[in-house]
């Protein structure tokens, strides 16, 4: 089966992807990866640490079935991808102050300029993680396109509420995390530089 690699999310039909809000149980700390495509990422930070529930979001059917059926072969039952469009969506999945972490990991670059307004690190996403995130809670960014990670940066600096995890205008010198996405192994397999970025909610 061929799996699209770029989808436009502001296509008509996906505007009005049907779905329920998810039902995630009481307790453990939620971290969501944004774009999750196969999930390796939060399979990866499950074994790291199991206590948590993890959620992926992906606007590619197939990637999301084929992210579930891999979880439950894994016995990886605290990670859940769900087929949905984080452009509109996002605010039915979670309750507010819900989540501890978002990741958006490699996020599509869209280099042309009339098609900037797809990018996925703006001011109407972080305003809307800003509402389901915890006290606390952490946004991070990682790309190999330094265009992409100074978009983010700059949009993130000028969020109210958010403290850059490092200093003011800095990336990560390297992951907090053991657990890496395919496109990021690649990457440091290939000696390609990576751009990270992570943001703490303040406290109110």
């Amino acid at each position: 089966m061929r799996i699209r690699q770029h989808v436009n999310p502001l296509r008509a039909d996906f505007l009005e992807i049907a779905l329920e809000p998810l039902v995630l149980p009481a307790g453990p700390p939620v971290e969501v990866e944004l774009g999750s495509a196969d999930a390796q990422f939060l399979q990866e930070r499950a074994v790291e640490e199991p206590r948590r529930f993890y959620v992926g979001v992906e606007i590619r059917r197939e990637l999301v079935e084929q992210a579930n059926r891999r979880c439950r072969r894994m016995g990886l039952s605290q990670v859940h991808s769900v087929f949905a469009n984080i452009a509109v969506d996002l605010l039915r999945l979670f309750r507010p102050a819900r989540v501890a972490r978002f990741f958006v990991n490699f996020p599509d670059p869209w280099f042309k300029q009339r098609q900037r307004k797809r990018r996925v690190v703006n001011e109407d996403l972080i305003g809307q993680m800003a509402l389901l995130l915890e006290a606390g809670g952490e946004i991070h960014v990682a790309t190999d396109i330094f265009d992409i990670a100074l978009d983010a940066m700059a949009a993130l600096e000028r969020a109210e509420g958010f403290g850059n995890m490092r200093e003011p205008w800095s990336f990560l010198r390297r992951s907090p995390f053991a657990a890496r996405s395919r496109r990021e192994r690649r990457c440091e397999d290939l000696g390609i530089k990576i751009w990270r970025l992570a943001y703490r909610r303040q406290q109110a």
